[in-house]
This record gives structure tokens, sequence and C-alpha cells, in this order.
């Protein structure tokens, strides 16, 4: 029993170990995110008074130029986000963005990453009236700053957090080709989730 308990330390411990010393320099990785968004702007969807907070998920590629430099490729959908109109629900927002970013990336004797990173935004959605009207946001563009946290359980499996902030310009509501309405997207995302980084550099 006492080596069993004895070699179980050792694995740990050697597992710790390649877990510090290890990086995602050359390697491509594959990371997969849920949390929550939480809008800035009541007035996100203009003429309205409110836009609740919603569930995010989504995930992308992220890769490693250096131990201290990567870049990442992620995609988040925000399937309702409810709003409202002096006090009552009056749409349900589907919202879809695209972000590129760039990563610094801060390395140490621990199994810990902390990185910080920003890059464009890319978005898009659709706007459903509760009386079945459906409407297109056109796609708008702006960007992002995010401060996160790698933890690796292996060189290979790491579970991460990531808090950004997301801006944008203004965009169109379409119903059709007119024009009905403008939409901002202004919210800060907090979401958590495991990267997978394969094995090979490249």
């Amino acid at each position: 029993m006492l080596k069993m308990i004895a070699l179980t330390i050792t694995l740990i411990a050697f597992t710790a170990i390649n877990a510090m010393a290890d990086s995602i320099a050359g390697r491509l990785g594959v990371t997969a995110r849920m949390g929550a968004t939480l809008p800035l702007d009541d007035d996100m969807i203009k003429g309205t008074s409110d836009t609740d907070a919603g569930f995010a998920a989504g995930g992308g590629l992220i890769y490693g130029f250096s131990e201290h430099v990567a870049v990442d490729v992620e995609a988040f959908h925000m399937p309702q986000l409810d709003v409202h109109a002096n006090g009552v629900k009056t749409y349900e927002a589907s919202i879809t963005d695209l972000s590129l970013g760039l990563q610094f990336r801060f390395l140490n004797e621990t199994r810990l990453v902390p990185y910080f990173g920003f890059g464009p935004d890319f978005i898009t959605g659709d706007l459903d009236h509760v009386n079945g009207t459906g409407y297109k946001m056109d796609w708008t563009y702006g960007g992002h700053v995010n401060l996160g946290l790698d933890w690796f359980i292996t060189p290979g499996i790491a579970m991460t957090a990531d808090v950004r902030g997301v801006y944008a310009v203004e965009g169109d509501i379409q119903t059709g080709s007119t024009t009905v309405s403008e939409y901002q997207p202004k919210w800060f995302m907090g979401t958590v989730g495991v990267r997978l980084m394969l094995p090979e550099k490249f």
C-alpha cells in the first residue's frame, strides 16, 4: 500500500514538473469555453430600455509563436439575450462574435500561466420580436481586450478562464433590405473552459 502511495505521489510530481516546464511555443491547440455575457449599455438595441445578461459559449484555435506570444481565433455565440422596452420583454437577440486575438503570456515556474490580449471582433445576429417578427442584425466590427489564466493539469491539457470587454461600432438592424434600427455591441464576457494542446511542435 505504501509503495502504491509513493508511486502515485511520484507520478503526480512528475506530471507537475512537466507541466511547469512546458510551453505552447510552436504548438496548436483547441479551446472550448462557456460562461456569460453582460451588456454594458442598456440601450444596446436602439429604442429599447434594457438588455439582460445571457449565456455564452464558444471556442476556437490557438497557436504559440513563442513561450510568450500566441494568436487565437475564436467564435462566441449568445443564443438568447432578452431585450426589454419600458420594462416589458419585447425582443430576443441572438448574437455571434468572431474574434481574432494577439495574446501575451507570462510563463513562470508554476502550472499557472496568466495572459492578456487584444484584437478585432466581427459581430452579427438576429433579433426576434415577441410577436414573431424577425430582423437581421447586420455585420458590425470592433475589438476586445481580455485577461485570462491557463492552469496546466498536464502539458497537453489546461483549464482556462477568460474575462474580456468588447466594443463595436453601430450596426444596422434590417428587415429585408430596409434598415429599421441600429444596435451597438458593448459587453463584458466571462468564460471558463479547457484547452487541448497538440503534442507535436510545428
